[in-house]
Protein backbone atom coordinates (compact mmCIF):
# COMPACT_ATOMS: atom_id res chain seq x y z
CA UNK A 1 0.00 0.00 0.00
CA UNK A 2 2.94 2.16 0.69
CA UNK A 3 3.73 2.58 -3.01
CA UNK A 4 0.20 2.95 -4.65
CA UNK A 5 -1.37 5.38 -1.87
CA UNK A 6 -0.40 9.18 -0.65
CA UNK A 7 -2.06 11.85 1.03
CA UNK A 8 -2.32 15.30 0.42
CA UNK A 9 -3.58 18.98 1.94
CA UNK A 10 -3.55 21.97 -0.32
CA UNK A 11 -4.24 26.06 0.46
CA UNK A 12 -6.99 26.79 -1.32
CA UNK A 13 -5.66 30.73 -1.92
CA UNK A 14 -2.62 29.92 -3.99
CA UNK A 15 -2.97 26.06 -4.47
CA UNK A 16 0.57 25.48 -2.77
CA UNK A 17 1.00 22.21 -0.95
CA UNK A 18 0.58 22.57 2.44
CA UNK A 19 1.76 18.65 3.45
CA UNK A 20 2.14 15.55 1.68
CA UNK A 21 2.73 12.23 2.76
CA UNK A 22 6.60 10.63 2.22
CA UNK A 23 5.58 8.56 -0.76
CA UNK A 24 2.91 11.20 -2.65
CA UNK A 25 5.85 12.61 -5.05
CA UNK A 26 6.92 8.23 -5.51
CA UNK A 27 3.47 8.16 -7.07
CA UNK A 28 3.75 10.91 -9.21
CA UNK A 29 6.79 9.82 -10.19
CA UNK A 30 8.51 12.87 -9.90
CA UNK A 31 10.26 15.43 -7.39
CA UNK A 32 8.60 18.71 -6.00
CA UNK A 33 12.16 20.15 -7.73
CA UNK A 34 11.19 19.54 -11.11
CA UNK A 35 7.26 20.14 -11.43
CA UNK A 36 6.85 22.67 -8.61
CA UNK A 37 4.60 21.97 -5.14
CA UNK A 38 1.19 24.06 -6.60
CA UNK A 39 -1.24 22.01 -7.60
CA UNK A 40 -1.39 24.01 -10.99
CA UNK A 41 2.38 23.25 -11.58
CA UNK A 42 2.36 19.54 -10.27
CA UNK A 43 -0.76 18.65 -12.65
CA UNK A 44 1.18 19.75 -15.68
CA UNK A 45 2.30 15.56 -16.10
CA UNK A 46 -1.20 14.92 -16.15
CA UNK A 47 -2.20 13.99 -19.51
CA UNK A 48 -3.80 17.39 -21.38
CA UNK A 49 -7.45 15.50 -21.69
CA UNK A 50 -7.56 14.80 -18.18
CA UNK A 51 -6.64 18.01 -16.95
CA UNK A 52 -9.99 19.59 -16.86
CA UNK A 53 -11.73 16.70 -14.69
CA UNK A 54 -8.98 17.72 -12.33
CA UNK A 55 -10.14 21.38 -12.46
CA UNK A 56 -13.73 20.72 -12.22
CA UNK A 57 -13.52 18.06 -9.99
CA UNK A 58 -11.88 20.43 -6.93
CA UNK A 59 -15.54 22.76 -7.73
CA UNK A 60 -17.38 20.37 -5.59
CA UNK A 61 -17.31 19.62 -1.93
CA UNK A 62 -15.91 15.84 -2.08
CA UNK A 63 -14.49 13.85 -5.22
CA UNK A 64 -13.35 11.02 -6.58
CA UNK A 65 -11.22 11.17 -10.16
CA UNK A 66 -9.24 9.00 -12.22
CA UNK A 67 -6.58 10.37 -14.93
CA UNK A 68 -3.48 9.55 -16.14
CA UNK A 69 0.09 10.84 -16.12
CA UNK A 70 3.06 10.93 -18.22
CA UNK A 71 5.83 9.19 -16.64
CA UNK A 72 9.85 9.58 -17.09
CA UNK A 73 10.16 6.38 -18.84
CA UNK A 74 7.66 7.28 -21.52
CA UNK A 75 4.74 4.78 -20.05
CA UNK A 76 1.43 6.08 -18.95
CA UNK A 77 0.10 5.67 -15.20
CA UNK A 78 -3.36 6.08 -14.00
CA UNK A 79 -3.92 7.44 -10.97
CA UNK A 80 -7.43 7.82 -8.92
CA UNK A 81 -7.76 11.37 -6.96
CA UNK A 82 -10.32 11.56 -3.63
CA UNK A 83 -10.67 14.76 -1.77
CA UNK A 84 -12.48 16.61 -0.15
CA UNK A 85 -13.16 20.47 0.94
CA UNK A 86 -11.71 21.08 4.32
CA UNK A 87 -12.10 24.23 6.66
CA UNK A 88 -15.68 25.95 4.93
CA UNK A 89 -16.15 29.36 5.77
CA UNK A 90 -19.46 30.97 3.85
CA UNK A 91 -20.31 28.11 1.57
CA UNK A 92 -16.26 28.27 0.51
CA UNK A 93 -13.10 25.69 1.75
CA UNK A 94 -9.50 27.29 3.16
CA UNK A 95 -8.15 23.92 2.11
CA UNK A 96 -8.73 20.55 0.03
CA UNK A 97 -7.06 17.36 1.53
CA UNK A 98 -7.39 14.11 -0.02
CA UNK A 99 -5.51 11.13 -1.44
CA UNK A 100 -3.88 9.90 -4.95
CA UNK A 101 -3.80 5.81 -5.54
CA UNK A 102 -1.95 4.20 -8.31
CA UNK A 103 -4.53 1.75 -10.33
CA UNK A 104 -2.67 1.63 -13.35
CA UNK A 105 -3.01 -2.40 -12.70
CA UNK A 106 -6.77 -1.79 -12.53
CA UNK A 107 -7.26 -0.07 -15.35
CA UNK A 108 -5.26 -2.52 -17.56
CA UNK A 109 -6.92 -5.49 -16.25
CA UNK A 110 -10.34 -3.79 -16.69
CA UNK A 111 -8.49 -2.64 -20.61
CA UNK A 112 -7.71 -6.16 -21.11
CA UNK A 113 -11.39 -7.78 -20.13
CA UNK A 114 -13.16 -5.29 -22.34
CA UNK A 115 -11.25 -6.41 -25.16
CA UNK A 116 -12.64 -9.79 -23.99
CA UNK A 117 -16.58 -11.47 -24.64
CA UNK A 118 -18.56 -8.78 -22.35
CA UNK A 119 -20.62 -11.99 -21.04
CA UNK A 120 -17.60 -14.06 -20.00
CA UNK A 121 -14.29 -11.77 -19.41
CA UNK A 122 -12.63 -11.53 -15.80
CA UNK A 123 -9.83 -10.01 -14.75
CA UNK A 124 -6.26 -11.55 -16.18
CA UNK A 125 -4.81 -13.96 -13.02
CA UNK A 126 -1.46 -11.90 -14.30
CA UNK A 127 -2.57 -8.24 -14.37
CA UNK A 128 -3.99 -8.61 -10.33
CA UNK A 129 -0.81 -10.09 -9.31
CA UNK A 130 1.34 -7.32 -10.13
CA UNK A 131 -0.34 -6.05 -7.54
CA UNK A 132 1.32 -6.37 -3.99
CA UNK A 133 -1.79 -6.07 -2.00
CA UNK A 134 -4.86 -8.45 -2.12
CA UNK A 135 -7.39 -7.96 -4.23
CA UNK A 136 -10.83 -9.65 -4.94
CA UNK A 137 -13.05 -9.42 -8.07
CA UNK A 138 -16.86 -10.26 -7.42
CA UNK A 139 -20.29 -10.05 -9.66
CA UNK A 140 -22.85 -8.92 -8.00
CA UNK A 141 -26.46 -9.76 -8.95
CA UNK A 142 -29.11 -8.43 -6.29
CA UNK A 143 -27.77 -9.46 -2.72
CA UNK A 144 -25.47 -12.62 -4.20
CA UNK A 145 -22.02 -12.40 -5.13
CA UNK A 146 -19.84 -14.68 -6.91
CA UNK A 147 -16.48 -14.76 -6.81
CA UNK A 148 -14.98 -13.86 -10.31
CA UNK A 149 -10.81 -13.90 -9.50
CA UNK A 150 -8.33 -13.35 -6.47
CA UNK A 151 -4.77 -12.81 -7.17
CA UNK A 152 -2.12 -14.62 -5.05
CA UNK A 153 -1.83 -11.71 -2.09
CA UNK A 154 -5.33 -12.75 -1.70
CA UNK A 155 -5.10 -16.11 -1.37
CA UNK A 156 -2.90 -15.81 1.08
CA UNK A 157 -4.23 -13.31 3.03
CA UNK A 158 -7.49 -15.64 3.35
CA UNK A 159 -5.28 -19.20 3.06
CA UNK A 160 -6.86 -20.53 0.06
CA UNK A 161 -4.61 -23.12 -1.57
CA UNK A 162 -6.44 -22.35 -5.07
CA UNK A 163 -8.48 -20.18 -6.60
CA UNK A 164 -11.15 -22.83 -6.67
CA UNK A 165 -10.97 -23.61 -3.38
CA UNK A 166 -11.29 -19.72 -3.25
CA UNK A 167 -14.37 -19.31 -5.69
CA UNK A 168 -16.66 -22.37 -3.47
CA UNK A 169 -16.11 -20.96 0.00
CA UNK A 170 -14.83 -17.11 -0.02
CA UNK A 171 -18.40 -16.14 0.80
CA UNK A 172 -18.74 -18.64 4.15
CA UNK A 173 -15.00 -17.96 5.56
CA UNK A 174 -15.20 -14.03 5.25
CA UNK A 175 -18.87 -14.48 6.70
CA UNK A 176 -17.42 -16.74 9.53
CA UNK A 177 -14.15 -14.48 10.02
CA UNK A 178 -16.48 -11.08 10.93
CA UNK A 179 -16.81 -11.66 14.63
CA UNK A 180 -20.20 -10.44 16.27
CA UNK A 181 -18.23 -7.26 17.89
CA UNK A 182 -14.99 -5.18 16.92
CA UNK A 183 -12.43 -5.11 19.96
CA UNK A 184 -13.76 -1.49 20.59
CA UNK A 185 -16.81 -2.89 21.34
CA UNK A 186 -18.91 -1.86 18.54
CA UNK A 187 -20.84 -4.47 16.56
CA UNK A 188 -19.29 -5.55 13.25
CA UNK A 189 -21.06 -5.25 10.23
CA UNK A 190 -21.82 -7.94 8.26
CA UNK A 191 -20.24 -8.31 4.76
CA UNK A 192 -23.62 -8.45 2.71
CA UNK A 193 -23.62 -4.66 4.57
CA UNK A 194 -20.70 -3.44 2.98
CA UNK A 195 -21.47 -4.63 -0.25
CA UNK A 196 -24.92 -2.69 -0.37
CA UNK A 197 -22.87 0.07 0.87
CA UNK A 198 -21.02 -0.08 -2.50
CA UNK A 199 -24.50 -0.33 -4.79
CA UNK A 200 -25.29 2.23 -3.06
CA UNK A 201 -22.02 5.17 -2.73
CA UNK A 202 -19.84 3.89 -5.52
CA UNK A 203 -17.10 3.67 -3.64
CA UNK A 204 -16.63 2.53 0.81
CA UNK A 205 -13.00 2.53 2.77
CA UNK A 206 -12.46 1.08 6.24
CA UNK A 207 -10.94 -0.52 8.65
CA UNK A 208 -12.24 -3.72 10.22
CA UNK A 209 -11.04 -6.71 12.55
CA UNK A 210 -11.20 -10.24 11.48
CA UNK A 211 -10.21 -13.52 12.66
CA UNK A 212 -9.55 -15.67 9.45
CA UNK A 213 -10.19 -19.42 9.77
CA UNK A 214 -9.55 -19.06 13.42
CA UNK A 215 -6.41 -17.04 13.56
CA UNK A 216 -5.80 -15.00 16.62
CA UNK A 217 -7.31 -11.77 14.72
CA UNK A 218 -6.03 -9.75 12.08
CA UNK A 219 -7.16 -5.39 11.36
CA UNK A 220 -7.54 -5.11 7.63
CA UNK A 221 -7.95 -1.79 5.74
CA UNK A 222 -10.36 -2.11 2.72
CA UNK A 223 -11.70 -0.31 -0.08
CA UNK A 224 -14.09 -1.50 -1.85
CA UNK A 225 -15.29 0.23 -5.54
CA UNK A 226 -18.02 -0.94 -7.59
CA UNK A 227 -17.70 -1.54 -11.70
CA UNK A 228 -20.96 -1.06 -13.03
CA UNK A 229 -20.57 -2.59 -17.07
CA UNK A 230 -23.01 -2.81 -19.75
CA UNK A 231 -24.44 -5.82 -18.60
CA UNK A 232 -23.52 -6.83 -15.39
CA UNK A 233 -22.47 -5.09 -11.81
CA UNK A 234 -18.58 -5.94 -10.63
CA UNK A 235 -17.53 -5.26 -7.23
CA UNK A 236 -13.19 -5.08 -6.79
CA UNK A 237 -12.10 -5.05 -3.10
CA UNK A 238 -8.65 -4.38 -2.31
CA UNK A 239 -7.67 -5.61 1.47
CA UNK A 240 -4.24 -4.01 3.28
CA UNK A 241 -3.43 -5.64 6.34
CA UNK A 242 -2.95 -3.04 9.37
Amino acid sequence: MYKLMGWWEIDVADGSLIAVSDNFWHILGCDESEVGSKRDEWTSIVWPEDREKLREAIKYEAWEVDFRINQKDGSTAWLRETGRWQEIEDGKPKKFSGVIKNVTTEKKSFERMENRDRENAMIARESMDLCPIAMALFLVKGTSLRLLEMNEAGLKLWKFTSYQSAAENIIQVVSESIPPYQPNGSKSIPFSERIASVMGHGSIEFKTFLTIKGDEGIYLKIHMKKIDLPTKTLAIVYMQPE
